[in-house]
C-alpha cells in the first residue's frame, strides 16, 4: 500500500527537525507539522554540552551555534558559602558548555531541514488526530489555514513535546515516572557581569538553585529552581519572587542590581519526570514526548537531541531494509536507555533534594 509520506513528524522544534534533517538526508519523504510559526520561542532549557555538540556536527551547523554564543569553559560554583572555579571536563567531547536561547536554537534547525528537499515543512499546522487501522497508526490529520488536511505515512513520530497529541492519542505505557517536584523560573539580563571564562555559574543555597549562563545576543540567561511547594508564590509575582531570589546569593547581588532585565519572566511548575515506552504499530516516540526531566539537571537538549538522531538511525535501519521494524525500535530503546538512565535518575533523585549532592561535591573536593 502506497502512503503519501514514508515518515509524518509531528512537532518541528530540538528533537522533530532533527529526525527530519537526518531523515531528509537520507531521501526519505518526510512530512514536518507543527502549531508554531518560525522563529519561535518556548519554555525550556537552553543549555547544553558535548552529546548535542556531536549531533549538530553531524548535521552541519554546529558552526553556526558557535558564532552566535560564547563557550563557557569553566564552571563558577558557589555551594552553601563555598567558592571555587573548575575548568569544563566532557568525557566524550568539547570541555566547555554552550547556551543558546530556544528561539535562536529553533531558527537554526528548521533552517537545516529546509535544505532537504524531500522534506516538506508546515508550519500553523495544528495536528487534531492520528489515522488507525486495524489498530496500527497510519497517518494525521490536521487544520492549517482553516481547511482539514489527512496524509498517510509508513510511520508517525510524535516529537511534540510534554503535551503531545500523539502520545494521548497512542497511550503509550510508563517505564518510570516522577511526580513535579520544583518550579523554574528564568528571565534574560544585560550588561551582567561575567565571572572570568567565560562561565557557566551555579549558585546553590539549601534546597535552592540559581543559574547564570552568557548566551546568545549578548544576553545572560538567569533562570531559579525551587522546590513546588513555593510554586503559588511564585506564580503571584514571578519577576519579585526571581529578583528576591537572585538578590539571595551573595556572588549575583551586586551584579544583578547593575544589570537590566529584558523582556519579561517565564517559567512552569509542571515538568514531572517520566520515561515512556517510544514506539508502537506505526508510531514512535522523540523528545519530551517520550522522555522528560526536571529541568534542574538542564539535560533537556542534550536527552532530545540525541535520542532524535538515534531514532532517525534506527527509522533508516528500518526503512532501508536492514532491519525489521522490531530490531530497529528494540535498538532504539536500547540505546536511550543505556545514554539515559543514569542521568534520569540522578535528575529525579536530587529534584527531591539538592542538598545530599551539593554535601557530596563539598567532601569530595575537601571543603566539608
Amino acid at each position: 500500500m502506497k502512503r503519501d509520506y514514508d515518515v509524518i513528524v509531528v512537532g518541528a522544534r530540538v528533537a522533530g527537525s532533527i529526525v527530519s534533517a537526518f531523515l531528509g538526508q537520507k531521501k526519505y519523504r518526510v512530512l514536518l507539522l507543527d502549531r508554531a510559526r518560525f522563529p519561535s520561542d518556548t519554555l525550556s532549557t537552553h543549555f547544553f554540552r558535548y552529546p548535542t555538540f556531536h549531533v549538530l556536527e553531524r548535521l552541519g551547523v554546529l558552526d553556526e551555534a558557535y558564532s552566535l554564543a560564547p563557550k563557557l569553559v569553566n564552571s563558577f560554583n558557589y555551594l552553601d558559602g563555598h567558592v571555587f572555579t573548575e575548568p569544563v571536563k566532557s568525557p566524550d567531547g568539547p570541555s566547555h558548555y554552550l547556551c543558546l536561547r530556544r528561539i535562536t536554537l529553533h531558527d537554526i534547525l528548521i533552517k537545516r531541514v529546509r535544505r532537504e528537499q524531500t522534506v516538506s515543512v508546515h508550519e500553523d499546522a495544528y495536528v487534531d488526530d492520528i489515522l488507525n487501522q486495524n489498530g496500527i497508526v497510519t497517518g494525521v490529520q490536521w487544520r492549517e489555514q482553516g481547511k482539514v488536511f489527512t496524509a498517510t505515512a509508513r510511520l508517525v513520530v510524535g516529537a511534540d513535546g510534554v503535551n503531545s497529541i500523539v502520545a494521548k492519542k497512542v497511550q503509550p505505557a510508563i517505564d518510570n515516572s516522577e511526580p513535579v517536584r520544583r518550579t523554574m523560573y528564568y528571565a534574560y539580563y544585560r550588561n551582567f557581569a561575567l565571572q572570568p571564562g567565560p562561565a557557566a555559574e551555579f549558585h546553590y543555597r539549601g534546597n535552592r538553585l540559581v543559574y547564570v549562563f552568557p548566551t546568545d545576543a549578548a544576553l545572560t540567561l538567569i533562570a531559579s529552581s525551587v522546590p513546588i511547594e513555593e510554586f503559588p508564590e511564585f506564580r503571584k509575582n514571578p519577576s519579585a519572587f526571581l529578583t528576591r531570589e537572585l538578590e539571595a546569593m551573595p556572588e549575583i547581588t551586586t551584579r544583578i542590581r547593575s544589570s537590566d532585565q529584558v523582556g519579561s519572566v517565564k517559567g512552569t511548575g509542571s515538568i514531572p519526570g517520566w520515561q515512556r515506552v517510544p514506539f508502537g504499530n506505526g508510531w514512535a516516540l522523540a523528545g519530551d514526548s517520550e522522555q522528560i526531566l526536571d529541568p534542574w539537571s538542564g539535560q533537556g537538549i542534550d536527552q532530545a537531541s540525541t535520542h532524535a538522531a538515534i531514532l532517525a538511525d534506527a527509522v533508516d535501519q528500518w526503512l532501508s531494509g536492514k532491519n525489521s521494524w522490531e530490531e530497529s525500535m528494540r535498538e532504539f530503546n536500547r540505546k536511550r536507555h543505556e545514554f539515559s538512565d543514569k542521568t534520569f535518575e540522578r535528575t529525579c533523585k536530587f529534584a527531591r533534594d539538592l542538598r545530599p549532592m551539593t554535601e557530596a561535591a563539598l567532601k569530595k573536593r575537601g571543603l566539608l
